[in-house]
């Protein structure tokens, strides 16, 4: 079955040109011109992945991300966004926001497709039937891709989930930078340690006394210490 995608790009001819491609390489297309016509459809109708232009009228691509990431039905939802050459910070504050891979405008078609590919990959990877992670009070769901602290919920962005499953499924042992941006983003993406400390610092912050066991080893890397202290 082809994959749904959702294409928001406000400019026309970029809009449509994209579409072509997409749907050359096996895609179903579906497009929205700005971020509030986007949320009320993929809202309506969750897609495979989202394609998002950062520069939207009204609503920023940025800003789209972060609420699609802010609401339980499309936190998972896989996302690419579309950057403007030489914005850098673009690119940082979209990975902050929770985007997982991005393209710089104009793009090769051929690397969109590529990256598009390797993205729905990885959001396809499935994970054991009925498993849990745990930690003390602090559990992991990963099949309803829930996070409790003493039974409480905790509302986790895509990437913070990811990071926090990362470190528990290797608690206690030393994480370097390289070695979590290759499991989390793969190979075929730079991630900076900018990208990684603010998402770290986010994972600290939500989960309250749970917090201080995300340690960091200077010069060396992460930790999650699997230790009552």
């Amino acid at each position: 079955m082809s994959s749904r995608i959702f294409l928001v790009e406000d400019d026309a001819e970029m809009r449509r040109v994209t579409r072509v491609l997409l749907a050359r390489n096996g895609y179903l297309v579906s497009e929205a011109s700005s971020a509030e016509d986007a949320l009320a459809e993929i809202t309506r109708s969750l897609p495979d992945a989202a394609v998002i232009d950062v520069n939207l009228p009204g609503i920023s691509g940025i800003k789209l991300v972060e609420i699609l990431r802010g609401e339980p039905k499309t936190a998972a939802l896989p996302i690419l966004l579309l950057t403007a050459l030489n914005k850098q910070g673009d690119k940082v504050q979209g990975f902050q926001r929770g985007a997982d891979d991005y393209v710089t405008k104009p793009y090769d078609p051929a690397e969109l497709a590529a990256r598009l590919e390797a993205l729905l990959r990885r959001s396809t990877r499935s994970t054991a039937p009925d498993q849990v992670l745990t930690c003390d009070e602090l559990k992991i769901d990963l099949n309803r891709r829930e996070v409790t602290v003493k039974g409480e919920p905790i509302a986790l962005r895509k990437k913070e989930f990811e990071l926090l499953t990362y470190f528990l499924k290797h608690s206690g042992q030393l994480l370097t930078r390289e070695r979590i941006s290759l499991a989390l983003w793969g190979d075929d993406v730079i991630v900076t340690d900018n990208t990684i400390s603010a998402h770290l610092k986010n994972l600290r912050s939500r989960l309250g006394v749970y917090g201080p066991r995300l340690e960091t080893l200077i010069g060396e890397g992460y930790r999650f210490n699997d230790r009552k202290t």
